[in-house]
């Protein structure tokens, strides 16, 4: 199972897509799935 609260932490930490995809083992569609609400929310990674 996917923990978004880790993937987003990570992501808001500025960590690339690639690195979490690499650490996590998932896709890196997977990722955008889920940082995308965010980014649309206004939240900036970094």
């Amino acid at each position: 199972m996917i923990d978004i609260v880790e993937i987003l932490t990570h992501w808001y930490a500025g960590r690339s897509q690639h690195e979490l995809a690499a650490s996590l083992g998932v896709d890196r569609k997977t990722l955008r799935k889920y940082t995308a609400p965010a980014i649309a929310a206004g939240w900036e990674p970094g």
